[in-house]
């Protein structure tokens, strides 16, 4: 296969754009530190602004000067963020010095209750207004009663015209009314002085302010070493803060706005445009699920429109390419606040689809909802089952995106996040599909308290030497992965745009998570890809944009976009099975009506079928699509393929913490296979017996499984052998340490063969060291005919160096790990040097890393000698 033989020969295409800080450092600083990224195999490379002091001014240039003409020599490509603060859509102070009416926009609501009969009774108003105030409408609502918040939809009184000189008049019939005042404002939400992401004359100012200006400098790299720009979180504002949850329906809440959006909803409400309002905050009737579903169908259709449309059609226009990330943390990514309101619609504007992982939002085993990381304590599964299929399968429909998903990583862990830990996300994201990296970051300055970990860190990171290892095998698989048609078994609709007006309906990494706990893969689709277009049935199969999936699963919810739900209901009658995932929480309340209000088609209620989550992976498995067929499930095996011209890949990894995987597998009629270890660039080949081909995975590991033409020289690759024993290294260890820093190892500790190893940064021991311990042993081997051998290192922290008889053998950056050592074995007497390197946690203490759990320094197991015949 031709991405095998290209990875095999060292032939990979560009994966990885990782941020370097910028602080104005000299450019000769720079040059160094540009050459320790290309030590790592990677030719590009995304500027972080944020801390740059002169950000699109004098220094700013200078140092890009330099960088682009050193990109030039070097066949680099450079990103640039495109801001000058956190996050994207400060537009380098210009809302706040220059366009100060194009900011940030709320909608506000301010309130008393008055009682009638009353005849030209008067209320002070103006006081509600703050200083800034725009009055939009006064409305007299009756109270249905007093046990609740709700008010009336009927009989609400518009008082608008009654307003004069700070004082509303009005007269009433019997009864409790709320008064309501409704107002713009520039004050009081959570980003003054920021971009309106659905105002398009706001967001002209970022493009005018930093990609204009960036284009007036540099025209003659942009498409060439100028590839484009990186939005780094931008978001609604409306509130400060970070809260996940922000959503309508709150009270005391000031909501996103714009011209834009009011013009949208006069056109659809008409004249119950000011009344329809107060349903953003409070029940009004039977009309209000309907009404909120409309105001966030609106808005987020404008910020698709004026944010990442216009940047990305000014991108596209100017030969570069638009980038990043928005906000997805603990499901905030269809929320408001700190979210974007709509996932999908958001990245439509952007050349890849992106996400982002930090802060610990995943750990090896925190599956669950509720996880502590730095930020919060949820949610865990949706970390691991949905952020990067987001990513992923926004890339899959979006022609331009050219299937490429990008995920910032690694960010803000601490020091204490190893170089394991940094390999698990690793493949973590690649088996979703995940095939373009930000690693979060190089820093130039020592120490630098701004989200370590930091990969070179002036030649004090003890792990650089893994970190370029592991940045080699991130490019390898990720071109491997890149290439071909991903195969899916379902398409899972995305919830957002359910959850708007229904908090109960189920999330959409539910039926993910059950899925891919069977080793079934999908992809998460939003409902619009059947309003616009894109979404066909051919020969009963879910078509879009040219993606087939042979069944579609609809989260269980209350609610459905009437025309989501008139497709769906063609397309079972064409033959496509729609399932509904139900439990316990929503089985009460399933498909209840149109997400703009009315009932949903008889005809779709009668196609449809009900399953339970646990029961969905049996219905999807019964249809026949998946590519590799296993023996034996484990929920901890993820799997992921895509289809080439030449045959189908297919990644193997084991996310369990402490469980191996040993099963068979199929694919195809395939009667061999070929087993690839990207981490060590080898590969063995695989024969498939009449039950299948045997797979053994260790915790942690990963290996990638490919089936079809494969080179003429196959048969020089070596048989896959059985494990046939396991032979304990026991040996007395003589213990040697070197201070990072320094050129000697000196002699530390000894340790028996029958006494256990130690945590040497643990009691009793050196808390404080940074550095490698150099661990020397030997042991005895009568070598078998025709058997090969690997030696296990079942449990060593943090990167593992191997040196078998004066020989170079190995870097293990996973554990327990293995690596292959015929070629270095004797019969008789083999000495063993296996120096273990730490983080720089034991120095530095940093407060990122108080979240996450530290293993024993050291190797802490004895190693194994495996027999493989």
């Amino acid at each position: 296969m031709k991405t095998f033989d290209e990875a095999f020969q060292g032939k990979t295409t560009s994966h990885i754009l990782p941020f370097l800080w910028m602080r104005g450092e000299d450019n000769a600083l720079i040059g160094q530190e540009l050459d320790k990224i290309q030590e790592c195999g990677i030719s590009e490379v995304c500027l972080e602004s944020r801390p740059h002091p002169e950000f699109a001014g004098p220094l700013w240039w200078k140092n890009l000067d330099y960088i682009l003409a050193e990109a030039r020599k070097r066949d680099m490509r450079v990103w640039v963020l495109d801001d000058d603060k956190f996050p994207t859509g400060h537009c380098n102070s210009a809302l706040e010095t220059k366009y100060p009416e194009l900011a940030k926009t709320y909608l506000a609501e301010r309130h008393m209750d008055i009682y009638g009969p009353c005849r030209c009774n008067a209320v002070l108003v103006e006081n509600f207004l703050g200083a800034d105030g725009k009055l939009l409408g006064i409305l007299a609502c009756p109270k249905p009663d007093g046990e609740t918040l709700a008010v009336s939809g009927e009989g609400i009184i518009d008082l608008t015209e009654n307003y004069q000189d700070g004082f509303v008049y009005f007269d009433l019939p019997e009864g409790a009314y709320r008064l309501f005042i409704l107002f713009l404002t520039q004050q009081g939400g959570g980003r003054p002085g920021y971009v309106n992401l659905i105002d398009s004359k706001s967001v002209q100012v970022l493009i005018s302010e930093v990609y204009e200006k960036h284009y007036e400098h540099y025209s003659e790299y942009f498409g060439k070493e100028f590839a484009g720009f990186f939005s780094d979180e931008p978001e609604l504002g409306n509130v400060p803060g970070y809260p996940f949850d922000c959503a309508v329906g709150q009270k005391d809440t000031k909501l996103p706005w714009s011209e834009e959006l009011r013009e949208a909803l006069t056109e659809t409400w008409g004249g119950e445009f000011l009344a329809n309002l107060i349903a953003l905050w409070y029940e009004r009737g039977e009309k209000t699920d309907a009404i909120r579903y409309t105001y966030m169908d609106e808005m987020t259709k404008l910020v698709r429109k004026c944010f990442s449309g216009q940047l990305g059609a000014w991108c596209a226009a100017h030969q570069v390419e638009y980038i990043g990330h928005v906000l997805e943390d603990d499901n905030s990514h269809n929320k408001l606040g700190c979210g974007i309101g709509h996932y999908f619609r958001e990245m439509e504007g952007q050349h890849m689809a992106g996400v982002d992982v930090v802060h610990h939002q995943i750990v090896p085993g925190f599956t669950e909802t509720y996880h502590q990381w730095i930020a919060g304590d949820k949610d865990g599964e949706f970390f691991h089952f949905g952020l990067a299929k987001m990513g992923s399968s926004a890339a899959h429909i979006d022609p331009k995106k050219k299937n490429r998903a990008l995920c910032e990583v690694f960010g803000n862990y601490g020091w204490a996040e190893g170089l394991p830990l940094m390999r698990w996300l690793t493949d973590h994201m690649l088996v979703r599909g995940i095939n373009e990296f930000t690693p979060h970051a190089f820093s130039m300055r020592y120490p630098d308290p701004d989200c370590p970990p930091h990969f070179y860190a002036g030649g004090h990171n003890p792990q650089f030497e893994g970190f370029t290892k592991l940045m080699k095998y991130m490019n390898r698989v990720a071109s491997i992965l890149a290439v071909g048609e991903h195969q899916a078994q379902a398409a899972v609709l995305y919830h957002g745009d359910m959850e708007w007006n229904d908090p109960e309906a189920m999330l959409f990494q539910k039926p993910v998570r059950a899925l891919m706990e069977a080793q079934l893969d999908c992809d998460v689709i939003p409902c619009d890809v059947f309003a616009d277009g894109r979404a066909q049935v051919k020969e009963g199969k879910l078509a879009v944009c040219g993606k087939e999936y042979p069944c579609v699963v609809i989260p269980g919810c209350r609610y459905l976009p009437k025309k989501t739900a008139e497709f769906l209901a063609d397309a079972a009658e064409s033959g496509l099975p729609v399932y509904v995932a139900s439990n316990a929480k929503v089985s009460e309340h399933l498909l209840e009506g149109c997400s703009e209000g009315g009932e949903l088609p008889e005809r779709f209620l009668d196609a449809v079928r009900t399953v339970s989550l646990r029961k969905l992976p049996g219905a999807v498995a019964a249809l026949g699509d998946a590519p590799v067929r296993f023996a034996e499930h484990d929920p901890g095996l993820r799997v992921y393929c895509t289809r080439q011209t030449d045959g189908l890949v297919c990644m193997l990894f084991n996310e369990n913490v402490s469980r191996q995987i040993e099963t068979k597998l199929r694919i195809g009629d395939s009667k061999e296979l070929v087993v690839y270890d990207a981490w060590e660039n080898r590969a063995w080949r695989l024969p498939v017996s009449e039950e299948g081909a045997e797979i053994s995975i260790m915790p942690g590991n990963s290996v990638l499984i490919f089936a079809g033409e494969m080179p003429e020289d196959l048969a020089a690759l070596p048989m896959a052998g059985k494990l046939a024993k396991e032979i304990p290294v026991e040996t007395d260890w003589k213990v040697a340490r070197k201070p990072w820093g320094t050129e000697e190892f000196l002699s530390y500790q000894n340790f028996s063969a029958k006494e256990p190893l130690p945590n040497l940064n643990g009691p009793g021991y050196d808390p404080k060291f940074v550095g490698t311990y150099a661990y020397e042993g030997s042991f005895t081997l009568e070598m078998e005919a025709g058997a090969s051998y690997s030696l296990k290192l079942p449990e060593v922290s943090d990167v593992a160096k191997i040196w078998i008889n004066g020989e170079e053998a190995a870097l293990l950056g996973t554990f327990p790990g293995r690596t292959e050592i015929t070629r270095f074995l004797k019969d008789g007497r083999n000495d063993l040097h296996i120096e273990v390197t730490t983080t720089l946690i034991w120095e530095r203490k940093d407060g990122a890393s108080t979240h996450l759990q530290i293993p024993a320094s050291g190797m802490t197991k004895q190693p194994v000698l495996e027999v493989w015949k």
